[in-house]
């Protein structure tokens, strides 16, 4: 006959599964030095209003690619619908 023993309720108290005593946090990579022929892209857009229309060509290529799945979605959906309907 089988050996049944009662189970334990407290089998994890003093288990450890993963010490993570000696892990430390994650780091950076350290900056790149500044050199003279690192340039910075805000420099090349000049004022305001040129910062400001490339955020909304950015917004603009953003929205238009949402469109396209969504008409996508809803051709789709149309062709299920008349396919088993």
């Amino acid at each position: 006959m089988r050996d049944v023993r009662p189970i334990e309720e407290d089998l994890d108290e003093d288990f450890v599964v993963a010490d993570m005593s000696g892990v430390g946090g994650f780091s950076s990579p350290a900056p790149m030095p500044s050199s003279e022929s690192s340039r910075d892209v805000r420099d090349e857009l000049g004022g305001t209003e040129e910062q400001v229309m490339v955020m909304l060509g950015a917004l603009k290529a953003g929205l238009s690619i949402g469109l396209v799945y969504i008409i996508g979605f809803a051709i789709a959906i149309a062709v299920m619908l008349a396919i088993w309907t």
